[in-house]
């Protein structure tokens, strides 16, 4: 029976702490290093092109190709360029 109570007296104790260090710092920090729009625009824009680059050099690749051969090193190219691609964007945020 005692249990319960002191189970409940724990959460409103909790409750209670949690409110008063609230109502100290009632704004939540803003996070340091937030880009504005026109910088994330950028950024994106930037991504754009480099992936259009990336594909533009595969179709390259591809029309060019005379053998199965050279098909197969155009996709390696194309999975190598696309693996990096995903790391720097995993570091960036990661950052």
């Amino acid at each position: 029976m005692k249990k319960p109570i002191v189970i409940f007296l724990a959460v409103i104790f909790a409750l209670g702490v949690s409110i008063l260090v609230y109502a100290q710092n009632p704004e939540p920090a803003k996070p340091q290093g937030k880009m504005s729009i026109e910088q994330r625009k950028a950024n994106l824009i930037s991504s754009i092109d480099q992936r259009i680059n990336m594909l533009q050099e595969v179709k390259t690749c591809v029309s060019a190709a005379q053998t199965h051969e050279d098909l197969r090193k155009c996709r390696e190219k194309l999975r190598e360029e696309r693996k990096e691609s995903w790391e720097g964007r995993k570091e960036q945020r990661n950052k």
